[in-house]
């Protein structure tokens, strides 16, 4: 009875030993056959996460970028379009006249290098006297185209450094343009013996100085007028007196501009002024009546502008 219950149980632990082995052979093969491919993977519904730290490293320092400009250059423009903005007050603002410019002036701008009109000192002398003999006077004396007197220096004792003339008379006028003057320079010294001595005469084309506040510019005819064809016109060196005339203009900015045309005939003093007055009109874009014309009689034809 015994040995019949043995026997089975006997039977079944040998064919559990059997089947390890094999159960062994199995496990070892799935090892070495590796992990499922992706495809097999998404079949079984399983997710493969691969995980690994990266070796290799590059470092690289990264340069500071380099930034030059000038901020008042970006700045300062808008800065100041803002302050001309700001600048314009209620008050200034209900006065057109303060902020808007009363006339339409050229974009030319100034010509400084052109200086021809003469301006005073007329005349500067240094005299000298060689003699050993002392000095009891001295006069310098100017007379015009007529022999008339027109100014008078003298003094007593030694001579002065210098003697400048201004170009006004004894009455306190000015001189003329396109006028002869003369001068001549005489000392007497303690023993009564006479020296004297005659300087050249003084012819100016062109004049300018100021009358109490009012800048005077004459310039004679032939200066600025030539014949051209049979026709008057303007010379190229009467261009540039005229563009010196407009810079005094276009800097004082009052008008109307008092211009005297002198010549021993009006009507040909009136066409010579009205040439003039085109000539300006188109270079400051002034009107008409921005310049006055005068026409005068004389024996010096010449053009006088009076600027305030």
């Amino acid at each position: 009875m015994t040995k019949r219950r043995f026997i089975p149980w006997l039977g079944i632990l040998l064919a559990a030993l059997l089947t390890l082995p094999a159960a062994a052979a199995e496990k070892d093969q799935d090892k070495l056959a590796g992990p499922p491919d992706k495809k097999e993977a998404q079949d079984d519904g399983q997710e493969i996460v691969v995980k690994g730290v990266q070796r290799l490293r590059v470092k690289v320092e990264k340069p500071e970028p380099d930034l030059i400009f000038d901020v008042d250059e970006i700045a300062v423009p808008y800065v100041k379009t803002e302050d001309s903005v700001l600048d314009v007050s209620p008050t200034s603002m209900t006065d057109p006249s303060i902020s808007v410019p009363r006339l339409l002036n050229s974009t030319q701008a100034a010509s400084p290098h052109i200086l021809l009109f003469k301006q005073p000192p007329i005349l500067t002398l240094n005299p000298r006297y060689k003699s050993k003999v002392r000095i009891a006077k001295w006069r310098l004396r100017i007379t015009d185209s007529f022999g008339n007197v027109f100014r008078d220096f003298s003094g007593k004792g030694s001579l002065p450094k210098q003697i400048i003339w201004d170009g006004l008379g004894k009455t306190k006028a000015m001189l003329d343009v396109g006028t002869s003057y003369s001068y001549i320079f005489s000392v007497i010294d303690v023993a009564s013996n006479p020296t004297s001595q005659m300087g050249k005469p003084i012819v100016l084309e062109s004049l300018m100085y100021d009358d109490n506040g009012t800048t005077i510019a004459q310039v004679v005819m032939d200066a600025i007028f030539t014949k051209k064809a049979r026709k008057t016109v303007i010379s190229d060196k009467g261009q540039l007196y005229l563009r010196e005339v407009a810079d005094m203009l276009t800097t004082h900015q009052k008008f109307p501009l008092v211009m005297e045309a002198y010549s021993k005939d009006v009507d040909d003093a009136r066409y010579k002024g009205e040439l003039v007055q085109d000539y300006l009109k188109e270079r400051l874009t002034l009107r008409k009546k921005d310049i006055k014309i005068v026409a005068r009689k004389s024996r010096i034809k010449r053009l006088v502008f009076k600027i305030r």
